[in-house]
């Protein structure tokens, strides 16, 4: 009787030992599924904030990339129709921008968003033009070599270009001066010089900025368009035409040999013609070349705001 006792006692122990250990696994496993579900909710709870947290700029970028370009347009629209006086050019280029805000905030308005664009400033300049493509490059009384512009404060230009007639220029000559169209642009930090002739295939420019030159082959023959601001010539690639308006100050725009092309050409620069030295550049449209006022830049104030964003910021404004 006495070995049975201690077996029952023995077996109750171990039945104890049992049920603690059962009890034990159950409540690590509870705690290890709690353990998850935190460490779930805390990785989804971080997501969402991750994505809540950046403000979506993109109706912004998308405003103000739309001020631009009808900024652009605009200054290119009142060149060309309201060029009588700078007053004028002003008056015109600030009410075009008004029609087109009042359009342009009024459909931003209908998602809740308020929007505006308004011109801070003008840059005044001067346009310099032939227009006529059957008469060559000379100034208006037939001179061969001639400055277009200069002044010592005239420092940037833009919206170079030409649209030379291919059997006007100089066929497969020596390059360099007396031989083919030259136009020169000095500045204080420098000399480019650009040769425009024809070749055996299709009419070449020929860059040279007083270190490193290049040559560029039109794509196209007949009428051949040089376009600085765009770089290419008759719709070729041609990188190194940067260089005759990315100069400094003081400025000068001479032609050489300016009756070996012709056509029309078109020029913008950053100082009034009061202050420039014109030589050889009429003040009325009559064939020759001549100039007109013009707006070079604007800065215009943007500004933009939602629930969450409150963004105001000056762009410049400037054709190519």
């Amino acid at each position: 009787m006495a070995d049975v006792s201690r077996f029952v006692r023995r077996l109750g122990g171990d039945t104890d030992r049992g049920q603690l250990l059962l009890v034990g696994a159950l409540a690590l496993a509870v705690l290890f599924v709690a353990l998850a579900l935190l460490l779930n909710t805390a990785i989804y709870t971080g997501n969402l904030a991750t994505r809540d947290a950046g403000v979506d700029a993109a109706p912004v970028i998308e405003y103000t990339a739309e001020s631009r370009t009808a900024g652009v347009e605009a200054i290119r629209s009142v060149n060309d129709r309201n060029n009588s006086d700078l007053t004028n050019l002003s008056t015109a280029l600030r009410s075009t921008i008004t029609r087109w805000d009042e359009q342009a905030s009024h459909h931003r308005a209908v998602g809740g968003d308020l929007a505006a664009v308004e011109v801070a400033s003008v840059t005044n300049g001067t346009r310099i033009q032939q227009d006529d493509d059957s008469r060559d490059f000379t100034n208006e009384t037939g001179g061969e070599d001639w400055t277009v512009a200069a002044d010592s404060d005239l420092s940037a230009i833009r919206s170079l270009r030409f649209a030379v007639e291919e059997s006007t220029l100089a066929y497969n000559p020596t390059i360099g001066p007396d031989e083919v169209f030259t136009v020169e642009i000095d500045s204080d930090t420098g000399t480019t010089t650009l040769y425009v002739y024809d070749t055996d295939d299709e009419p070449e420019v020929h860059v040279n900025d007083g270190g490193d030159t290049e040559t560029c082959q039109s794509d196209t023959a007949g009428t051949v368009v040089i376009d600085v601001p765009n770089e290419s010539v008759g719709g070729a690639s041609c990188p190194a035409l940067s260089n005759l308006t990315d100069v400094g100050g003081d400025i000068s725009v001479d032609f050489r040999d300016s009756h070996r092309a012709g056509g029309t050409y078109s020029m913008v620069l950053d100082e009034q013609q009061s202050g420039l030295s014109t030589l050889g550049v009429d003040d009325l449209d009559g064939g020759t070349p001549y100039w007109t006022d013009a707006i070079y830049s604007a800065q215009f104030n943007v500004t933009y705001r939602t629930e969450d964003i409150d963004y105001a910021a000056g762009i410049e404004v400037r054709p190519e």
